[in-house]
């Protein structure tokens, strides 16, 4: 990881000197007469395309967060009011321009990760070094690539499809490709990447990497919103009973404690560490979502949970502990308990709350904090929901009880906390294991364990895109709550952004637009 870490300084001088849209340019002036010619420059313009996941400023967790979670029915944009990060609260109301700010920062950060990644794809394989190497590292930018077309195209749907260097000028003259070679591309990329060194399989240096496990997990992602469970299920067969290279923590609450980064749990992290306080390598992404009011913390309080996720747990669910920060929690080494008066909800997002012991010496866009986006209990319940799809509920059954066994054996009084305002009342009868092989049935069981199990991760939109039922739950939130928030959603058009019109300007409106805006 140290080793990643310098390579990330020296692209970090070149962060910013670009512009950050589709037709980004990978490098400015430099050329292949001039570079990409030996290892040591594609490692470097791998490292560069790692990095347009984690710039400062314009990380793409945030966005990642913002959009996963705010447009939907578990997460609240919170902040200081209505104005404050606006573009996030009409992701909210689906009132959404297409000039808003966090839709257009969705396109760029993707396009930007994948035109680095075409520099190392079309480069790699006449450059000079280690054979071997070299095609390893074309299947990280393989990887990498497919998941920024997979974050595009379940979000806009019908989106341009580059896959070699090109200048600007050319790349403005490509339409939205259809969606099925969109698909085929990301599908293509990660079969290869299925090639990829298993979880444990790189050495310290190179453990934040992307594996097979990632490049598989996204490749059944991909099925699944596709509506494909048959290959679906063929992949999550493949790394759950062939490759076994994921095991549950014993403890829910251990995937959020800095001791269990990149543990055997975990699928992908974005890598955060701080080895060098002097050098910006951390996340200010915490410090985004953590309560006003508080020394040590005083962030600007967004992606709050809602009331209506809070409801969907059991009482005695020990989760609970792990996904909520309530008034009065304290942690450990903090000198006054946490102060939630300013959420709307009255909740704050526990698994992006870094304590304050954790961040001494920090300041608060330097924060040495991974972010946790695809974990193995993921993996797990889309298994046993692409089971009860294919008919197989019987079969569903032991991954879905897995989490939930997990689930009920985790401590519910958290270890990083001295002061606790809730502590669910667990007993032998907590989480007990799913019996229902009704089919319907059990997909709703599946599809609410999902929701807690992954309760503000980011992936509660995709989930409920491809489950076609987004409008359905998030005009009965509206209702439920008196409140603009999912009233205005309209099947024709929400569940798809609108391409940003800087976009569609520059490209002389080549760039059509969705329906409805």
């Amino acid at each position: 990881m140290r080793k990643i870490l310098f390579i990330i300084c020296w692209a970090l001088a070149g962060v910013g000197l670009y512009s950050c849209s589709l037709d980004e340019p990978s490098y400015g002036k430099t050329t292949s007469d001039n570079y990409y010619q030996k290892e040591s420059d594609i490692e470097q313009a791998l490292t560069g395309a790692y990095l347009q996941l984690r710039t400062t400023w314009n990380e793409y967790a945030l966005n990642h967060y913002f959009v996963g979670d705010c447009s939907t029915d578990d997460a609240l944009k919170g902040g200081g009011n209505d104005g404050d990060r606006a573009e996030v609260r009409d992701l909210s109301d689906f009132t959404v321009y297409t000039t808003n700010g966090e839709v257009g920062r969705r396109w760029e950060i993707l396009y930007r990760l994948i035109n680095r990644c075409n520099d190392v794809i079309y480069y790699a394989p006449n450059a000079i070094g280690n054979e071997e190497l070299l095609t390893r590292y074309a299947n990280e930018a393989k990887a990498l690539r497919a998941f920024g077309y997979y974050c595009l195209v379940s979000t806009f749907g019908e989106v341009p499809l580059i896959t070699t260097p090109m200048q600007p000028a050319e790349i403005l003259q490509i339409p939205r490709s259809p969606l099925e070679k969109v698909y085929e591309c990301i599908v293509s990329d990660l079969t290869d990447a299925s090639a990829l060194p298993a979880k444990g399989d790189y050495s310290d240096d190179d453990a934040y990497r992307v594996t097979r496990g990632f490049a598989k997990t996204m490749l059944a992602k991909t099925y699944m919103f596709k509506g494909d469970f048959t290959s679906a299920e063929t992949v999550l067969h493949d790394i759950i009973e062939v490759d076994k290279d994921y095991t549950l923590l014993s403890d829910y609450g251990m995937n959020w404690r800095t001791e269990y980064e990149n543990s055997s749990e975990s699928v992908f992290e974005i890598a955060n560490k701080v080895y060098d306080k002097n050098i910006a390598t951390g996340t200010n992404v915490p410090h985004f979502f953590t309560s006003r009011r508080i020394s040590g913390y005083q962030g600007y309080g967004f992606h709050v949970p809602t009331q209506d996720l809070y409801n969907a747990f059991d009482a005695d669910d020990p989760r609970i502990t792990y996904v909520f920060t309530q008034t009065g929690d304290r942690y450990k080494g903090d000198t006054e308990a946490q102060d939630n008066a300013e959420s709307p909800s009255g909740y704050h997002d526990y698994k992006m709350t870094v304590p304050a012991i954790e961040k001494t010496g920090f300041d608060v866009w330097m924060i040495s904090y991974n972010i946790r986006l695809i974990r193995y209990s993921d993996v797990l319940l889309m298994y046993a929901e692409v089971l009860n799809e294919n008919g197989k509920p019987g079969l569903a059954l032991p991954f879905l009880n897995d989490v939930r066994e997990r689930a009920r054996k985790t401590n519910p009084i958290d270890p990083r906390r001295d002061q606790q305002t809730y502590v669910p009342a667990t007993t032998t009868n907590t989480l007990p294991d799913i019996t229902e092989t009704d089919q319907e049935r059990l997909k709703e069981i599946i599809w609410k364990e999902r929701r807690c199990e992954l309760a503000m991760e980011g992936w509660r939109r995709d989930d409920l895109m491809r489950q076609k039922r987004f409008g359905t739950v998030m005009r009965a939130y509206a209702t439920k709550y008196n409140t603009s928030k999912g009233a205005n959603f309209r099947d024709d058009r929400d569940y798809l952004f609108p391409i940003p019109q800087g976009e569609r300007d520059k490209s002389n409106n080549i760039l059509s637009q969705n329906p409805g805006y």
